[in-house]
């Protein structure tokens, strides 16, 4: 035991030792580097990974600030800022304190020692910080400050520039503004090493971000460009890749024989390098497309081939959605109704779970637009009184110069402020008017959502009908089947009963939609009880006995009596208020 102990010990001490080695040789090349935007990205690619090892991070990274002290260096000890903030996002896994501390020294610092090219580089990356630990929201002002700086900077002055320009356009793309996307990546490209991963990934993903946005002729060229670069790079994982975005675009061109042997050479080259992600995907699309093609057989081995690639990731959601589809269609293709309606209820759980995920993301770019609109009316707002402090810096001197013009003056500058004061009332005026057009869309998103779920109720409605029937068809004939059916029926059921907590959510939007309804109905008949407000908001949207008694978890003769109870409390309260 303390043979062991001792060789721990002594790994330990080597491991310490090579670090320090491996940090020291690190330094003395960054000391020996003159041109300051090459020393800068040495210093960004300096090791920050330590883990949750935050003592090992700062020792790390101490030579960097006693060098930067030492020389009077606000360039390192800026880089040494973002380091630190990387490091510590690492050892917490998120967003934290001591990051955003770095962050804010690293800003200071650049008050005192302008440059233009780092606030830049620092807005993108707190900003990718805050993204990529899903704090989208607060990465907004981040992305917002870096795009306004681009047209003011000189590219070539930007350390790391391909790195950088990929954060933003990652985000851009992530809130679906693909051509500002495309625009940064084009920037970068020069800046790419030749036949490089590096090159070759920028020059893919140009072509997807292309492709989102439908310019498939534009795309198809830089698939081609990205191939001939992977292959000059002797890449087989991204030669693979490719292989699987040019078979799209060779399916949607109705060449589907190329397609067809483009995406097997795609699997073939991601499973030999362990690709995993990018062979799961490349079998649910060729899955896909034996069922265009009613090859039922060679689509369930795909599709099942690429379920045992998919982890239990959020990720996943997607694909996992994708592939119930395609084995329920592949099923129905097959004739097997068991197997269909097992497929086809779990896609249908997936898609309930995938489309909370998607709304959250729609609410997000929405946010986004807003975000930047209050951001440019921020930056013209801050023009103007600019203008406004110039305008009268100018008219004092004039008056000081000028003193036989007093009164004229005077009156221009009356005149001036009556001007101002109009154009501020506008202001208000147009102000006001864009926030009843917020709330006119954000209702019009909330009937939207309310439409929606009458009409799931509905759909799920008739599917619980259906499975009901299924279970008295086959009750006596396959017991097994039945108990399989009476599982999916309740399962559905259990997602579709109205609980407490989504009567709150949905008196939440209703009364959004229908304002007052529930509240004036309350007033006008006092003796309505809570059950009272469900079946009358129910009654508003259409819905018919059976979805109610499905919805509320209880039978259509209790509805109809409720109905019932319901109408006489009404009845009688209008009897008291006209006795005659």
């Amino acid at each position: 035991m303390k043979i062991y102990l001792f060789c721990m010990l002594f790994l330990a001490i080597l491991t310490i030792k090579s670090t320090s080695i491996a940090v020291g040789q690190s330094i003395e090349k960054i000391v020996h580097i003159e041109d300051p935007v090459l020393q800068l990205e040495a210093v960004l690619q300096f090791p920050a990974n330590f883990g949750k090892d935050t003592i090992a991070l700062k020792n790390a990274l101490d030579p960097i600030l006693t060098l930067a002290n030492r020389t009077n260096n606000s360039i390192l000890k800026w880089g040494y800022y973002m380091r630190m903030a990387d490091g510590y996002s690492i050892a917490f896994d998120r967003t934290n304190a001591v990051s955003d501390q770095y962050y804010g020294l690293a800003e200071q610092l650049l008050q005192k020692h302008n440059n233009i090219e780092l606030e830049m580089i620092g807005y993108a990356r707190q900003g990718y910080y805050n993204y990529v630990y899903r704090k989208v929201k607060e990465a907004f002002p981040f992305f917002l400050r870096a795009n306004d700086l681009k047209s003011k900077i000189d590219i070539k002055k930007i350390p790391l520039v391909v790195k950088h320009y990929q954060f933003i356009a990652n985000f851009y793309s992530y809130i679906g503004d693909h051509s500002i996307a495309v625009d940064y990546l084009q920037e970068a490209l020069p800046f790419s090493k030749a036949a490089s991963r590096e090159r070759v990934d920028l020059i893919n993903a140009i072509a997807v971000y292309l492709a989102n946005d439908s310019l498939n002729h534009q795309a198809a060229t830089y698939f081609n460009r990205a191939m001939a670069e992977a292959k000059l790079a002797k890449d087989s994982v991204w030669i693979g890749i490719i292989s699987g975005n040019l078979a799209d675009q060779a399916w949607k061109a109705g060449d589907r024989q190329k397609a067809i042997a483009l995406v097997q050479k795609n699997i073939d080259l991601s499973m030999r390098f362990n690709e995993r992600k990018d062979a799961m995907r490349a079998n649910l699309n060729l899955a896909s497309w034996y069922i265009v093609l009613k090859e039922w057989k060679l689509a369930k081995q795909y599709a099942v081939t690429s379920i045992s690639l998919m982890e239990e990731k959020p990720y996943f959601l997607k694909y996992k959605m994708e592939a119930s589809k395609l084995l329920s269609d592949i099923a129905r293709g097959l004739n097997q109704k068991e197997e269909e309606l097992k497929q086809l209820h779990v896609y249908l759980i997936l898609k309930d779970s995938l489309e909370k995920r998607i709304n959250d993301k729609e609410i997000q770019r929405f946010l986004w637009q807003r975000e930047t609109e209050r951001y440019n009316r921020t930056i013209q707002s801050a023009e103007e009184k600019r203008l406004h402090t110039k305008r009268i810096y100018q008219f004092v001197g004039l008056c000081l110069i000028l003193v036989f013009a007093i009164v004229l003056l005077l009156i221009n500058r009356s005149k001036a402020k009556i001007k101002m004061r109009n154009t501020l009332l506008e202001k208000d005026r147009l102000k006001l008017g864009y926030e009843k057009q917020l709330l006119d869309q954000e209702l019009l998103i909330l009937k939207d959502s309310l439409g929606e779920f009458t009409n799931t109720i509905k759909q799920n409605d008739t599917t619980i009908q259906q499975l009901r029937q299924e279970i008295v068809k086959v009750s006596v004939q396959n017991p097994a089947y039945m108990a399989e059916v009476s599982d999916s029926l309740n399962a559905m059921l259990q997602a579709h009963i109205m609980t407490d907590e989504r009567w709150l959510k949905f008196k939440h939007v209703f009364d959004k939609v229908h304002p007052g309804y529930l509240t004036q109905m309350k007033q006008n008949y006092s003796k309505i009880t809570d059950n009272d407000l469900r079946i009358l908001a129910l009654q508003k949207l259409d819905l018919n006995n059976s979805s109610m008694s499905e919805l509320l978890c209880v039978s259509t003769e209790a509805i109809k009596k409720a109905k019932q109870r319901l109408k006489k409390k009404m009845e009688l309260r209008d009897q008291e208020m006209n006795p005659h």
